[in-house]
């Protein structure tokens, strides 16, 4: 029985100083990364499978280096026996959201169906992927969806206009449809407060670099890649089994 607990305790030591060391290598990293490149805002270290390199996740992306962050490495890491994008998947995860803290107040929000599933999407209505994406909504149905008018002032001059006039509009989401589809402008316009400035925000903390992106009710972020509506459609039924 003594023998049993001293082998516990050593046991124990040993993953107590593993944890220790990979505590302090990733923090002399981190410290190194930052020292060599202080314009890069770094999230997160961890090691990668390869020995001697380490993941860095900054700005929305990944990035390889040495453990004196002296050489950068850009591009995807591929476990090619088992047909796997380690990177993808890594972004993948680290991309995600807690859907539950989105201000869903600033969105514009229809149902379609019996709305069991949903979509959170940062949209301008001037972006043409943005009016592609609404196309093949269409054929979507049985989901909730919730629109964060996002426009890209740089891009399309003129969305955050649009964008104030659909939010005032008397049925919002009609008015969206009416500019999306038909590019038919809202009507009978009024002024009134909008979340636009407040979305721009938002999407700025989140990293939304364009439109249009859209989070899954499992947190996933779907951004640059335009969608069609079998595409969209396997999402929303991977997304329900998680």
């Amino acid at each position: 029985m003594k023998i049993m607990i001293k082998i516990c305790s050593l046991i124990l030591m040993c993953n107590l100083l593993s944890s220790q060391t990979l505590h302090a290598d990733n923090k002399a990293l981190e410290q190194n990364f930052k020292k060599n490149y202080p314009s890069i805002s770094l999230k997160s270290v961890q090691r990668s499978p390869f020995k001697g390199i380490y993941e860095v996740y900054a700005a929305g992306k990944i990035i390889y280096t040495d453990e004196k962050a002296e050489y950068l490495l850009f591009g995807n890491l591929v476990d090619i026996n088992n047909q796997k994008n380690l990177t993808a998947e890594r972004l993948t995860e680290l991309n995600k959201i807690d859907i539950t803290k989105l201000p869903i107040e600033q969105a514009i929000k229809y149902i379609k169906g019996t709305g069991k599933r949903t979509l959170y999407v940062f949209t301008d209505p001037d972006c043409p992927y943005c009016q592609k994406l609404e196309q093949y909504m269409t054929s979507i149905d049985n989901v909730t969806v919730y629109l964060f008018l996002y426009p890209l002032k740089q891009l399309h001059p003129r969305a955050e206009i649009i964008s104030e006039e659909i939010w005032c509009s008397k049925n919002q989401y009609e008015a969206w449809e009416d500019y999306m589809l038909h590019r038919k402008s809202p009507q009978n316009l009024t002024r009134c407060k909008t979340p636009i400035q407040k979305n721009l925000d938002l999407g700025q903390h989140l990293q939304i670099e364009g439109t249009p992106t859209i989070f899954l009710e499992n947190g996933i972020r779907i951004a640059g890649i335009p969608l069609d509506s079998q595409q969209i459609e396997q999402l929303l039924q991977k997304a329900e089994l998680e």
